[in-house]
Protein backbone atom coordinates (compact mmCIF):
# COMPACT_ATOMS: atom_id res chain seq x y z
CA UNK A 1 0.00 0.00 0.00
CA UNK A 2 1.30 3.56 -1.39
CA UNK A 3 1.53 6.06 1.85
CA UNK A 4 3.16 8.63 -0.17
CA UNK A 5 2.77 9.23 -4.31
CA UNK A 6 4.92 11.80 -5.95
CA UNK A 7 4.10 12.81 -9.67
CA UNK A 8 6.24 14.74 -11.94
CA UNK A 9 7.07 16.99 -8.73
CA UNK A 10 9.39 20.63 -9.75
CA UNK A 11 10.97 22.90 -7.31
CA UNK A 12 12.26 26.60 -9.32
CA UNK A 13 14.21 28.75 -7.49
CA UNK A 14 14.84 31.90 -9.22
CA UNK A 15 19.00 32.69 -9.07
CA UNK A 16 20.05 36.45 -10.66
CA UNK A 17 18.31 36.29 -14.50
CA UNK A 18 18.54 32.23 -14.02
CA UNK A 19 15.72 29.51 -13.40
CA UNK A 20 16.87 26.54 -11.21
CA UNK A 21 15.13 23.94 -10.86
CA UNK A 22 15.99 22.00 -7.53
CA UNK A 23 13.96 19.34 -7.83
CA UNK A 24 13.01 18.59 -11.85
CA UNK A 25 9.93 16.17 -12.49
CA UNK A 26 11.01 13.70 -9.64
CA UNK A 27 7.71 11.19 -9.92
CA UNK A 28 8.05 7.93 -7.02
CA UNK A 29 6.07 5.78 -4.67
CA UNK A 30 6.98 4.99 -1.24
CA UNK A 31 4.96 2.56 0.58
CA UNK A 32 3.65 2.24 4.11
CA UNK A 33 6.34 0.61 6.30
CA UNK A 34 9.57 1.80 3.94
CA UNK A 35 12.51 3.42 5.53
CA UNK A 36 13.78 5.05 2.18
CA UNK A 37 17.11 6.75 2.41
CA UNK A 38 17.07 9.67 0.04
CA UNK A 39 20.72 10.37 -1.01
CA UNK A 40 23.35 12.37 -3.62
CA UNK A 41 25.79 14.78 -3.87
CA UNK A 42 25.29 18.58 -1.98
CA UNK A 43 23.02 20.44 -4.29
CA UNK A 44 21.35 17.37 -5.77
CA UNK A 45 17.58 18.40 -4.56
CA UNK A 46 17.62 16.05 -1.13
CA UNK A 47 16.48 18.59 1.55
CA UNK A 48 14.49 20.72 -0.98
CA UNK A 49 12.00 17.04 -1.98
CA UNK A 50 11.95 16.56 2.09
CA UNK A 51 10.33 19.68 2.82
CA UNK A 52 8.04 19.15 -0.27
CA UNK A 53 6.91 16.25 1.27
CA UNK A 54 6.54 17.44 4.72
CA UNK A 55 3.92 20.78 3.21
CA UNK A 56 6.29 23.18 3.48
CA UNK A 57 7.89 23.81 0.39
CA UNK A 58 4.87 24.67 -2.75
CA UNK A 59 5.78 23.22 -5.89
CA UNK A 60 6.17 24.85 -9.08
CA UNK A 61 4.52 21.79 -10.51
CA UNK A 62 3.59 18.39 -9.74
CA UNK A 63 1.72 17.17 -6.80
CA UNK A 64 2.52 15.07 -3.67
CA UNK A 65 -0.28 12.44 -1.92
CA UNK A 66 0.04 11.07 0.75
CA UNK A 67 -2.58 8.70 2.58
CA UNK A 68 -4.83 9.62 -0.60
CA UNK A 69 -4.57 13.87 0.48
CA UNK A 70 -2.88 16.26 -2.38
CA UNK A 71 -1.82 18.13 -0.03
CA UNK A 72 -0.51 21.42 -1.91
CA UNK A 73 -4.89 21.07 -2.93
CA UNK A 74 -5.10 22.18 0.76
CA UNK A 75 -5.27 25.63 2.02
CA UNK A 76 -2.04 26.98 3.89
CA UNK A 77 -4.28 26.25 7.29
CA UNK A 78 -5.30 22.79 5.98
CA UNK A 79 -1.49 22.09 5.50
CA UNK A 80 -0.99 22.99 8.92
CA UNK A 81 -3.68 20.63 9.94
CA UNK A 82 -2.38 17.98 8.14
CA UNK A 83 1.59 18.33 9.41
CA UNK A 84 0.21 18.02 12.55
CA UNK A 85 -1.41 14.84 12.04
CA UNK A 86 0.96 13.31 9.68
CA UNK A 87 4.33 14.03 9.76
CA UNK A 88 6.94 14.27 12.48
CA UNK A 89 9.71 16.06 11.69
CA UNK A 90 13.28 14.99 12.87
CA UNK A 91 16.49 17.75 11.74
CA UNK A 92 20.31 17.82 12.11
CA UNK A 93 19.76 20.86 14.53
CA UNK A 94 17.90 19.33 17.19
CA UNK A 95 15.90 22.46 17.71
CA UNK A 96 14.97 21.74 21.44
CA UNK A 97 13.95 24.72 23.22
CA UNK A 98 16.89 25.31 26.27
CA UNK A 99 14.20 26.49 28.82
CA UNK A 100 12.20 23.78 28.74
CA UNK A 101 13.05 20.27 30.30
CA UNK A 102 12.69 17.29 27.83
CA UNK A 103 9.29 15.81 28.95
CA UNK A 104 8.55 20.00 28.16
CA UNK A 105 10.00 19.24 24.59
CA UNK A 106 8.54 16.01 23.78
CA UNK A 107 4.85 17.72 24.54
CA UNK A 108 5.45 20.98 22.11
CA UNK A 109 3.33 19.07 19.20
CA UNK A 110 0.67 18.65 22.17
CA UNK A 111 0.21 22.01 23.00
CA UNK A 112 -2.71 22.82 21.35
CA UNK A 113 -4.51 19.31 21.21
CA UNK A 114 -7.92 18.89 23.44
CA UNK A 115 -6.10 16.03 25.64
CA UNK A 116 -5.81 16.86 29.59
CA UNK A 117 -2.59 17.75 30.57
CA UNK A 118 -2.08 14.30 32.19
CA UNK A 119 -2.86 12.23 29.11
CA UNK A 120 -0.09 14.92 27.57
CA UNK A 121 2.36 14.07 30.33
CA UNK A 122 2.02 10.30 29.80
CA UNK A 123 2.42 10.28 26.28
CA UNK A 124 5.48 12.33 26.39
CA UNK A 125 6.88 9.94 29.27
CA UNK A 126 5.52 6.94 26.20
CA UNK A 127 8.10 8.16 24.14
CA UNK A 128 10.41 9.09 26.04
CA UNK A 129 10.79 5.13 27.92
CA UNK A 130 10.78 3.78 23.56
CA UNK A 131 13.75 5.68 22.96
CA UNK A 132 15.37 5.17 26.18
CA UNK A 133 15.08 8.55 28.20
CA UNK A 134 13.04 7.87 30.69
CA UNK A 135 15.20 8.97 34.04
CA UNK A 136 16.15 11.90 31.99
CA UNK A 137 12.69 14.02 31.74
CA UNK A 138 13.15 16.55 33.66
CA UNK A 139 16.41 17.24 32.73
CA UNK A 140 17.33 20.04 30.57
CA UNK A 141 18.18 19.66 27.06
CA UNK A 142 22.28 21.28 28.27
CA UNK A 143 22.64 18.32 30.24
CA UNK A 144 22.38 15.94 27.77
CA UNK A 145 24.93 14.56 25.38
CA UNK A 146 24.20 15.05 21.32
CA UNK A 147 23.24 11.34 20.77
CA UNK A 148 20.40 11.98 23.83
CA UNK A 149 19.27 15.38 22.44
CA UNK A 150 18.82 13.86 18.85
CA UNK A 151 16.56 10.80 21.16
CA UNK A 152 14.63 13.60 22.27
CA UNK A 153 13.96 15.15 18.92
CA UNK A 154 13.03 11.87 17.31
CA UNK A 155 10.64 11.70 20.67
CA UNK A 156 9.07 14.81 20.18
CA UNK A 157 8.49 13.86 16.25
CA UNK A 158 6.52 10.31 17.14
CA UNK A 159 4.75 11.73 20.17
CA UNK A 160 1.51 12.60 17.98
CA UNK A 161 2.18 8.99 16.51
CA UNK A 162 2.07 10.38 13.08
CA UNK A 163 2.40 7.84 10.31
CA UNK A 164 5.19 9.20 8.78
CA UNK A 165 8.80 10.64 9.89
CA UNK A 166 10.94 12.77 7.71
CA UNK A 167 14.40 13.13 9.29
CA UNK A 168 16.97 15.12 7.91
CA UNK A 169 20.25 14.29 8.22
CA UNK A 170 19.29 13.05 11.88
CA UNK A 171 23.14 11.55 12.49
CA UNK A 172 24.74 14.87 10.91
CA UNK A 173 26.19 15.92 14.09
CA UNK A 174 27.26 13.22 15.87
CA UNK A 175 30.18 10.64 15.68
CA UNK A 176 30.41 7.68 14.53
CA UNK A 177 29.16 5.26 17.60
CA UNK A 178 26.36 7.62 18.64
CA UNK A 179 25.04 7.78 15.19
CA UNK A 180 25.04 3.63 14.94
CA UNK A 181 23.07 3.98 18.39
CA UNK A 182 20.44 6.49 16.82
CA UNK A 183 20.21 4.19 13.09
CA UNK A 184 19.36 1.11 15.20
CA UNK A 185 16.52 3.47 16.92
CA UNK A 186 14.87 4.33 13.85
CA UNK A 187 14.97 0.89 12.57
CA UNK A 188 13.41 -0.15 15.44
CA UNK A 189 10.66 2.12 15.28
CA UNK A 190 10.43 0.69 11.38
CA UNK A 191 10.38 -2.37 12.35
CA UNK A 192 7.41 -1.80 14.64
CA UNK A 193 5.52 -0.26 11.30
CA UNK A 194 6.81 3.47 11.52
CA UNK A 195 7.25 5.02 7.99
CA UNK A 196 10.67 6.53 7.42
CA UNK A 197 12.09 8.56 4.84
CA UNK A 198 15.47 10.05 5.68
CA UNK A 199 18.18 12.32 4.13
CA UNK A 200 21.86 11.30 4.72
CA UNK A 201 25.21 11.28 3.24
CA UNK A 202 26.73 8.61 5.42
CA UNK A 203 26.75 5.83 3.16
CA UNK A 204 26.90 3.28 6.42
CA UNK A 205 23.73 4.71 7.21
CA UNK A 206 21.87 2.49 4.20
CA UNK A 207 22.47 -0.54 6.12
CA UNK A 208 19.53 0.53 7.76
CA UNK A 209 17.38 1.14 4.96
CA UNK A 210 15.23 -0.85 2.67
CA UNK A 211 15.29 1.35 0.32
CA UNK A 212 17.97 4.32 -1.38
CA UNK A 213 16.79 6.33 -3.45
CA UNK A 214 19.91 8.49 -4.64
CA UNK A 215 19.11 12.31 -6.40
CA UNK A 216 21.40 14.24 -9.14
CA UNK A 217 20.59 17.90 -10.14
CA UNK A 218 17.34 17.59 -8.98
CA UNK A 219 16.12 14.01 -10.56
CA UNK A 220 15.72 10.74 -9.96
CA UNK A 221 18.99 8.89 -10.33
CA UNK A 222 18.24 5.41 -8.44
CA UNK A 223 15.02 4.39 -7.42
Amino acid sequence: MNLIQINELVKTYQTGHEKVNAVDGISLDIELGEFVAVTGSSGSGKSTLLTMLGGLSHPAEGTVVIDEIDIYGLSKEQRADFRKEYVGFVFQSFHLLPYLTVQENVMIPLAISNLSQSDKNEMATRMLEKVGLKGKANRLPNELSGGEQERVAIARALVNEPPLILADEPTGNLDTATSNVIMQLFKQLNEEGQTIVMVTHDEQNLEFTTRNIQLKDGRLLKN
